[in-house]
């Protein structure tokens, strides 16, 4: 048996072949995650919310200018960094390779962070005792967690990237290499105001592993109290400040029904056990078709280390503040494992199996843990990949091993379709379908349609399944709308693409199309 807080050691050098085995898991991985997110955006499976918003912010920031938001549907031009959005500043820190990658820079960045992520999970577990084969192991167990595919699968997130920084910010952290652990701690706050919240989770997990040394206990409150701090500031003062209607975070929304401020909310959760009970896995809404939504995640989540968890209590605090926002919420979109609402699950989850595993003896039955642990956790991804009782999930998205995830959704000629979008002036204010956002971003106004505000062009896909905020019959009874009412004339239009082109002045500058959602 070792150590129960996993004390540090001299990591031993792996073989060629483990090395190899180690640069594969990387490059094959990261293969895999291109399939995913990169072909998506090929597709044109992207959208104004959210890769196209965090483009768009991208191109000003490397244009050096501050980003208004304008593809709000219900607000006008709002700070990028504003409480109508979150207060994330990883697009302004890689905005250089926007001129190296455009619109596909984000997509890039977040797939790098996921691969250094992992990486982060080898160099903690080889740290900690663990053999270069095992760390091999451990890592391939992260890359293979069902929250990155459902990240992945959904456009783009900057709490991918700040999650990545958690294996970091606690092996740095253990090895008293402060620089480099705040620079971790940083990158977590900074990539989403609401991190900030997990991140004082982080590190009360850390002040409770080790309890028993004062260094490393104050430091670790010390990360509580800024991380606290960090964000009653941005939310309360700078986020607020920066909004063009000076509204307070409208996150809290999906908690109202819990109390009338976020502190009312963990108070009254906090006071009624009964009512935490059905909040963490009962169907809090009256609709039975969201029955078993939570129970899936608990389900997953066992499969994927929970065991760990209970066993590494540290590690179950760090999560908390995850489980509360998804499942204290009152839309059903958070509870389950679509999206990017799981990501943070995957670092704390393969530090908590690396951990455990490290208390069994050295040889077959720490092997054959982790081994177990990697299967279960690739068993419960693929079976995900396939079905799900979460809501809204889009297979053609997320799972790489189907033949139609290769295919446009839509049947779009995706060349022809980009020839046409090229074609368009930039720097033309501008409305757009979701999906062609993305790609439209080279302008300082587009809009997100039906909102046509002073657009001077309107870019439409002919049909659209999805044609959010729309309903499909809305979507071309808005088309029709607009072709007949004169003051737009078709400018380009084939099988698959409208573009419509004003033909004078708006008579009303915030003119947007009725849609209700």
């Amino acid at each position: 048996m070792v150590n129960r807080h996993s004390t540090l050691t001299k990591a031993a050098p792996g073989t060629a072949r483990q090395r190899n085995g180690a640069r594969g898991l990387l490059l094959g991985f990261g293969l895999i995650y291109a399939l995913v997110s990169l072909v998506n955006h090929y597709l044109m499976r992207t959208a104004a919310f959210d890769l196209g918003i965090a483009t768009h912010a991208l191109r000003s920031y490397a244009h050096l200018r501050a980003h208004y938001v304008t593809e709000l549907l219900d607000t006008p031009a709002t700070n990028f960094l504003s409480s109508n959005l979150h207060f994330a500043l990883v697009p302004l820190l890689v905005s250089p390779l926007y001129w190296l990658l455009g619109s596909w820079t984000l997509l890039v960045v977040q797939i790098a962070a996921v691969l250094w992520g992992g990486w982060g999970v080898h160099v903690f577990a080889r740290a900690r005792g663990a053999s270069y084969g095992q760390a091999n192991v451990l890592m391939a167990f992260f890359f293979s967690s069902w929250g990155i595919y459902s990240a992945l699968g959904y456009d783009y997130h900057d709490n991918v990237v700040g999650a990545m920084a958690v294996p970091w910010l606690v092996h740095w952290f253990e090895q008293r290499r402060w620089g480099r652990a705040l620079l971790a701690f940083g990158l977590l706050l900074v990539s989403k105001e609401n991190l900030a919240l997990w991140a004082a989770a982080i590190m009360l997990g850390l002040a409770w592993k080790h309890w028993r040394t004062r260094p490393l206990l104050l430091v670790a409150v010390l990360g509580a109290v800024a991380a606290l701090a960090y964000f009653a500031v941005i939310t309360k003062l700078v986020m607020p400040g920066l909004s063009a209607t000076h509204q307070q975070l409208t996150q809290i929304q999906r908690y109202q029904h819990l109390g009338g401020s976020l502190e009312a909310a963990v108070l009254n959760v906090a006071t009624h056990p009964t009512l935490l009970w059905q909040c963490l896995f009962e169907n809090i809404t009256a609709d039975p078709n969201y029955n078993y939504i939570k129970a899936e995640l608990w389900a997953v989540l066992l499969l994927s280390g929970g065991l760990a968890l209970a066993l590494r209590p540290w590690y179950a605090l760090m999560l908390a503040p995850i489980l509360a926002q998804k499942l204290l919420a009152n839309d059903y979109g958070l509870w389950g494992i679509n999206a990017q609402y799981s990501i943070e699950f995957a670092p704390v989850l393969a530090l908590a199996v690396t951990e455990l595993g490290l208390q069994l003896r050295q040889g077959p039955p720490r092997q054959r843990y982790y081994a177990a642990s990697l299967a279960l956790a690739g068993l419960a991804t693929v079976v995900t990949l396939y079905t799900r009782q979460s809501k809204w999930y889009q297979r053609e998205t997320t799972n790489f091993l189907l033949a139609k995830h290769y295919r446009s959704t839509q049947g779009l000629d995706v060349r022809r379709l980009r020839r046409a979008l090229d074609e368009l002036p930039a720097e033309v204010p501008l409305s757009a379908q979701a999906n062609l956002a993305p790609w439209l971003i080279n302008r300082d106004r587009l809009y997100h349609f039906p909102v046509l505000r002073d657009a001077q062009l309107v870019a439409l896909l002919k049909t659209d399944k999805l044609p959010w905020p729309l309903a499909p019959e809305a979507y071309l009874q808005a088309q029709q709308q607009l072709r007949t009412r004169g003051d737009f004339r078709v400018r380009y239009e084939d099988d698959q693409l409208l573009v419509l082109e004003r033909t004078r002045p708006p008579a009303q500058p915030d003119e947007v199309l009725p849609f209700k959602l």
